[in-house]
């Protein structure tokens, strides 16, 4: 299992995280996100064949940019 973790460039309240942990969660091989809203994070925990770019373009992709982190806060 592999973690990644992503700085979440727009969050504008509860809803929109959930949406993004349900994006994120309906990806194949991801068994669980979640969203920290006061360090605005979120964390992913995947399968070693998702890449944080397929985590990243999906989120993207649906509105919700992320910058993908190297190093977790």
């Amino acid at each position: 299992m592999a973690t990644s973790t992503f700085k979440v460039l727009h969050l504008d309240c509860q809803s929109c995280a959930m949406v993004m942990e349900g994006i994120c969660e309906d990806t194949a091989g991801v068994t669980k996100a979640e969203v920290n809203s006061g360090k605005r994070i979120i964390v992913v925990e995947h399968e070693e064949s998702v890449t944080p770019t397929a985590l990243k373009q999906a989120l993207d992709a649906e509105g919700y940019p992320v910058e993908v982190l190297t190093t977790p806060l």
